[in-house]
């Protein structure tokens, strides 16, 4: 059985690459001896970083068209995540490029799957007329998605499908060593992810976050530690906010699977990058969200974590009284279920 995987892979971006791992790791486990093919903007690179005696695996370039034509037309099951696909924010262009290949996959008589994404926001009127036409279409069989928000935002633009609630994928993947959370002795240890801050209202909003950051750790006798998701961005932003270079998490050319282990080496995540506050509440490390998109705000909700909603003083402020705890077990083990629930839908999608 051969998976197309479509996605934001091949961009050196810890979550997308962690969100690539769990389908291949998931999906194999429950269908031994599949193949995959996935969207890269650099296949050379995702080949090796994914590569596993578990199943075969080969890239071909996202803007390859043709070699996207052939792979489609040779697969048994297309699939358009995880991850935020989508979405409008960045640009119209990620509507336009994601449900095209939907419409693709259609054209070729093949079924598809929306695995576990994250919709939205659409607020183009475009936006939401190729997402329905394109989940609408009776060769998308499954539609999956991570959270409610995102449910309902499909069902107010007119998708009247089925449409399940599941869980990322990345809350059932495996750190490296099989780690788990283990508080350790002397002073906690603070992981703190950073990126720009998109719409954020306030002139030099990252630096006083930072800031703040720092306060709050030197009043409770942290240390902190940055963890550079997209390594490219994130380092050279949290350098530009003065942040010292043996601060810093060393994370290029590792594996999701061992950036995941280091953040169970901490007492407390401070995020906003989405798959930092996954990656650490999954192996029962309490989290702060910091909210720079509606899908951080989404996730903080979901593990009941604080949220710090933009860079005023009031909430800033809140970095001062931390006092979390990490979600429960019993929790963790449910979102760890639905997550692997998506690989089940994507294998059983012929008899859907």
């Amino acid at each position: 059985m051969r998976f197309l995987l479509s996605g934001y892979y091949g961009y050196d971006n810890a979550g997308d690459e962690a969100v690539l791992a769990a389908i291949l790791a998931q999906v194999s486990e429950q269908a031994p001896g599949c193949e995959f093919v996935a969207t890269s903007g650099a296949p050379d690179t995702t080949t090796k970083l994914h590569a596993s005696a578990q199943y075969g695996l080969r890239c071909v370039g996202r803007d390859d068209f043709g070699g996207l034509w052939r792979e489609i037309k040779q697969c048994d099951v297309f699939v358009s995540g995880g991850g935020s696909l989508l979405q409008d924010v960045t640009s119209l262009r990620n509507i336009v490029y994601y449900t095209g290949l939907i419409r693709l996959a259609q054209l070729a008589r093949k079924p598809a799957m929306i695995y576990a994404q994250g919709i939205g926001p659409l607020k183009k009127p475009l936006s939401q007329k190729l997402t329905r036409a394109a989940l609408q279409s009776k060769n998308t069989r499954v539609i999956a998605v991570r959270d409610p928000g995102s449910k309902a935002l499909l069902e107010k633009i007119g998708v009247r499908k089925n449409i399940e609630v599941t869980a990322d994928p990345v809350w059932a993947l495996r750190p490296q060593g099989g780690t788990t959370h283990q508080r350790q002795n002397g002073s906690p240890v603070w992981m703190v992810s950073l990126r720009s801050w998109l719409n954020a209202g306030v002139p030099d909003a990252e630096a006083a976050l930072l800031a703040t950051i720092r306060e709050a750790a030197k009043a409770q006798n942290a240390t902190l530690r940055f963890l550079a998701m997209q390594p490219a961005r994130d380092r050279a932003l949290t350098e530009a906010l003065g942040v010292a270079p043996q601060e810093i998490l060393a994370t290029e050319n590792m594996h999701p699977r061992e950036i995941m282990a280091l953040t169970s080496q901490c007492d407390l995540m401070i995020a906003m990058r989405l798959h930092a506050l996954i990656f650490a509440a999954a192996q029962g490390v309490p989290c702060v969200a910091v909210s720079y998109d509606p899908k951080v705000s989404a996730l903080a909700k979901l593990i009941s974590a604080p949220v710090v909603a933009n860079a005023s003083p009031e909430e800033l402020a809140k970095l001062h009284a931390v006092n979390t705890a990490p979600p429960p077990a019993s929790f963790i083990e449910e979102m760890q279920s639905k997550a692997r629930r998506n690989a089940e839908l994507a294998i059983n999608i012929r008899n859907s």
